[in-house]
């Protein structure tokens, strides 16, 4: 057993001695403080300050990750931040004025079993409610995976309502913010196996996925680009402008609400009529929100596209989407330079849309595939890199074409990546998926 804990066994010692107490400064303590005293944290307790000195800072670190290492679930299910204040609680406790050299095997495996007790105690079941602004119009109740989407209207009479009246005060506090911001809906998603702070975390990115799946079916004309949680970044309900020349004073009114055009009905239409792709979106939101995924890599590099497309979607400045959207792409088939990033481009093209290098992008195109690849990938490294100014660039490219191409590939990569999940023994990686799409059109154009 000391062989097997070897690594831990060395940084407690470390880190006992680094361990001390010292007297509690009368004022506050500021990172200053901190500084001159050469501490890296510090905990204040009745008899004074238990801190942790400087060179402790590292092994406190590498012990923090071997926990979480330790507890794979603890690793998706808090946040490391408060891994590391409850590891300093029981360190402070535990190890201070301790002999360092007696530490062992036996103190890495109470360690351990307070962890494992710790986290148990914290990771249970919860329901996460979620502010959103998709439409101001009511239509049913929808679900895009585990996510469950309800009507301001229809809440207070929802299942999701307290029947307790002692506990309905923070609910209907939500309720009157959500009133007032022009949030209509309310989504709830369950999450298990999660503190209560990281279980809002995965709640709230888990409903941002679900939005994706809006945001692929409904047309943008149906303005979902800003579809988002409340406390996402987004615009107001309305925009004013106001501008004075020549001593005349022009103003402006616009109401900019997402789903304004959606209408009364049209959501319930839109969703049973792309019932296959809600519930494609809807497997891989299963998937993050409950952290079993079907194909691990594929299915997380999806997400992290659709967020990135999300938030594209959304960006008011065209070069800063520009950047989003081809990182989203990126992301998707996992590139790991701007040369593989162009290949990886190029290898869409050719997958999704049939295009070789040399083709023309679209009936009577003057841009190649191959050139369509080069100023995308080369736009966004001239922008993050500053070779072109982020609020003066003259991109290339129009934003709607890339918009539409991002959109159109996480669609597709969304109905694709469902039926590959039930292939028999898919392999977990972007080129064996690519592939399969590639010898599946192929199939489909011959079977034609």
């Amino acid at each position: 057993m000391t062989a097997q804990f070897a690594k831990e066994i060395g940084l407690l010692r470390t880190l006992a001695r680094n361990l001390i107490r010292k007297p509690s400064p009368s004022g506050e303590i500021t990172q200053g403080f901190l500084r001159a005293e050469g501490l890296a944290r510090v905990r204040r307790n009745p008899e004074g300050l238990v801190a942790l000195l400087l060179p402790g800072r590292e092994a406190f670190t590498r012990l923090s990750e071997a926990i979480i290492t330790q507890f794979p679930a603890m690793e998706r299910g808090t946040i490391f931040a408060n891994l590391e204040t409850e590891l300093f609680d029981f360190s402070s406790k535990a190890y201070v004025r301790s002999d360092a050299p007696y530490i062992g095997a036996a103190d890495v495996s109470d360690l351990y079993d307070h962890f494992a007790a710790w986290f148990a105690k914290l990771a249970s079941p919860r329901r996460v409610f979620v502010p959103c602004v998709i439409s101001p119009w009511q239509a049913p109740r929808f679900s895009i995976g585990p996510v469950v989407f309800i009507f301001i209207e229809e809440v207070a009479q929802s299942e999701f309502y307290p029947s307790h009246i002692l506990s309905r005060d923070g609910f209907d506090r939500m309720l009157q913010l959500m009133r007032v911001a022009h949030a209509n809906w309310l989504a709830c998603v369950p999450i298990e196996g999660c503190e209560h702070q990281r279980a809002e975390e995965i709640g709230a990115l888990a409903v941002d996925l679900a939005i994706v799946a809006l945001q692929l079916t409904a047309p943008l004309e149906f303005d979902t680009r800003t579809m988002s949680r409340l406390d996402a970044r987004r615009g107001a309900a309305e925009k004013r402008s106001l501008s004075e020349a020549c001593g005349y004073y022009n103003a402006g009114w616009t109401r900019t609400e997402p789903g304004l055009a959606i209408g009364a009905g049209t959501l319930a239409d839109i969703l049973q009529k792309t019932e296959p792709l809600i519930t494609a979106v809807g497997s891989c939101v299963r998937s993050f929100a409950t952290g079993r995924y079907r194909l691990p890599n594929l299915e997380r590099a999806w997400c992290d596209a659709a967020y990135w497309l999300h938030e594209a979607l959304a960006e008011p400045l065209d070069s800063i989407a520009v950047a989003k959207f081809e990182t989203g792409m990126e992301v998707l088939v996992r590139a790991e330079s701007s040369r593989q990033s162009q290949a990886r481009m190029l290898t869409i093209l050719e997958t999704f849309y049939g295009l070789k290098p040399e083709d023309p992008l679209f009936v009577n195109a003057i841009t190649t595939a191959k050139q369509f690849a080069r100023s995308v990938v080369g736009g966004r490294s001239q922008i993050l890199h500053g070779t072109w100014s982020t609020l003066n660039s003259r991109l290339a490219f129009t934003r709607d074409g890339l918009e539409n191409f991002g959109t159109t590939v996480i669609r597709r990569a969304a109905l694709e990546l469902q039926d590959y999940a039930l292939t028999v023994s898919p392999k977990d990686n972007i080129d064996d998926f690519l592939a399969w799409i590639k010898c599946r059109s192929q199939s489909s154009v011959s079977k034609s």
